[in-house]
């Protein structure tokens, strides 16, 4: 979602005096010349397939059909989640109030949560691989596997997961300049259905219950580096409970291994 530094060296002959360019070799002076004239006019050079960050706000269509297509090569990123304003939960309820962790395409995640069980706070750490989870017991801290719990696909699936949300926000409004942790980036507003993000939340509320919704896509890779939803995404949140994605890291090489027991 950034330009490429331009390195020049000096060509040197002799004891360190410039070497001079003769009438029957121009390319040194041709090449200076434009390179000179890329920096003047702000073009891109031909290894540059990012976009210019400083240039005009693209079109809303522009904007989703570039995420729609990058978001797809996208190999791995981190991504911090955390609510404000939560609502109530009742006993037999699990629910995500914070979290922190990388995900590995195409189904892995290692990550630390605080979620709400049997109505108590708790921090456990927890990696998915596939349809298997493992998970801190939260007094003795040793690993458990668990299933049914994370599914990692759900948040990796560039068709329902965390970096596809943006693509089904409905009423999108035109880009605005702004920026996440000093990334660049376009930022848009507009609804987002309550079920998608049901396999993150653990859903409960009616179809059609939609949440105001707040995205910033980076300006040199249209992927997603925040994302925000504020309403009723859960049974027992309110008018105010807002999400908010942090997402940071993409393509690092990271490793995610299933944790000795």
């Amino acid at each position: 979602m950034f330009s490429s530094p331009i390195l020049t060296r000096r060509v040197v002959s002799g004891r360190g005096k410039p070497a001079r360019v003769g009438r029957g070799k121009p390319a040194p002076l041709l090449a200076f010349c434009l390179m000179a004239m890329l920096l003047v006019t702000g073009c891109s050079l031909p290894w540059q397939h990012n976009a210019d960050a400083s240039g005009p706000a693209p079109t809303t269509k522009q904007l989703l059909a570039a995420l729609q297509k990058n978001f797809r090569t996208v190999t791995s990123f981190h991504v911090v989640m955390s609510v404000a304003n939560p609502g109530t939960t009742n006993a037999s309820q699990i629910q995500i109030r914070a979290a922190n962790g990388d995900i590995l395409m195409p189904d892995k995640v290692k990550a630390q949560a605080t979620i709400i069980l049997s109505g108590q706070s708790i921090t456990v750490n927890v990696i998915s691989i596939g349809a298997t989870q493992f998970i801190t017991d939260p007094i003795t801290g040793q690993w458990r596997v668990v299933k049914g719990v994370l599914d990692a696909s759900t948040l990796t699936n560039p068709n329902t997961g965390i970096l596809s949300l943006v693509s089904k926000v409905q009423n999108v409004s035109q880009p605005v300049s702004d920026s996440v942790n000093n990334t660049p980036c376009w930022r848009v507003t507009g609804q987002l259905d309550a079920k998608y993000i049901a396999f993150f939340t653990g859903g409960g509320v009616p179809s059609g219950t939609m949440l105001q919704t707040t995205a910033c896509l980076g300006k040199s890779d249209s992927l997603p580096y925040e994302m925000k939803v504020v309403g009723e995404a859960a049974a027992g949140d309110n008018a105010n409970t807002a999400r908010t994605f942090i997402i940071s890291n993409y393509n690092e090489n990271i490793s995610i291994s299933a944790p000795k027991l």
